[in-house]
């Protein structure tokens, strides 16, 4: 009996169930909605006239036959992606659209960055997918992403676009004063903090405040540096968070100059193959010229 061959949609699907263990976190990765998901995938074991997943309370685990065709659609897969990849970077075209992921502390600097660049270049348009977590540039969810970290992201081409300035913020207060008060470790130290939970532990704003503040002066916790800057306008705490995000926030002022000890730098980063993409290099050159003027603030 001859069955009808897999399509790559089909293995994009199988492939999803195996990395997420169940058919919503596929759906939600693939942006399929739950019942076309489901149905898919029955017509895939229909083809291939076996189950590939076991179904239980906690998840869809594989079975042999599974484990099988998970194995083959990665490798399928990934030999598509590093083809469309190569072919991308060979596009001499200047027009089209650019896929931006980055971290949601730098999407009103990077909206800001890609009007500017579109006026500069109308025949491009870019895309922004904000993700704090490093979408895998080598299944093509982006085309280039913009981190911020010590080293620069593993397995990219990558560029140091920036340094960014970090630095103590407090509640502007009910008078709603916007002056700078500088004030020395000693002072900055004290006071209710908000501090950073474990997943963001790697962040040098992390060690330094576990470095000098004790637990009992910790008022909150948080996991993303959008809700530091809440907690800091809403006075529950001192924060130290990246100048380009606080300083747009009339409800906090600046305590301290930019901290030399809490270091973090801002990459452009893209796979290899796509380094010559002549639509990833005019956004690179732009980017590398624009960025600084935003994040390296005095």
């Amino acid at each position: 009996m001859r069955h009808e061959r897999l399509s790559l949609d089909d293995l994009e699907l199988v492939r999803a169930i195996g990395a997420h263990g169940s058919l919503t976190g596929a759906a939600k990765a693939l942006a399929l909605d739950h019942s076309s998901a489901f149905r898919r995938l029955a017509a895939v074991e229909a083809r291939v006239g076996a189950a590939l997943f076991r179904r239980s309370r906690r998840g869809y685990t594989p079975t042999d036959a599974g484990e099988l065709t998970i194995a083959s659609a990665q490798r399928v897969l990934a030999e598509t992606e590093r083809l469309q990849r190569e072919l991308a970077g060979r596009d001499a075209r200047t027009e089209g659209r650019i896929r931006i992921t980055l971290p949601d502390t730098l999407a009103p600097v990077a909206a800001r960055m890609c009007a500017a660049f579109r006026a500069e270049q109308p025949g491009l348009r870019c895309d922004l997918v904000v993700a704090n977590a490093f979408l895998t540039l080598q299944q093509q969810d982006a085309d280039v992403a913009l981190r911020a970290s010590v080293l620069p992201p593993e397995g990219l081409s990558s560029r140091k676009v920036a340094a960014i300035s970090i630095a103590a913020y407090a509640a502007a207060g009910r008078g709603g004063g916007r002056g700078k008060t500088t004030l020395d470790e000693a002072a900055l130290t004290q006071g209710h903090w908000v501090a950073l939970d474990e997943s963001l532990a790697h962040l040098s704003s992390a060690q330094w405040l576990s470095d000098r503040v004790p637990a009992e002066r910790i008022a909150m916790r948080v996991n993303t540096l959008p809700a530091a800057l809440a907690a800091c306008e809403a006075g529950l705490g001192r924060a130290l968070l990246p100048c380009y995000l606080a300083d747009a926030s009339p409800a906090v002022r600046r305590i301290s100059a930019p901290l030399p000890q809490v270091r973090a730098d801002l990459w452009f980063a893209t796979h290899p193959d796509l380094r010559r993409s002549a639509k990833v290099k005019l956004l690179r050159e732009f980017a590398l010229k624009w960025l600084p003027g935003e994040v390296e603030l005095g």
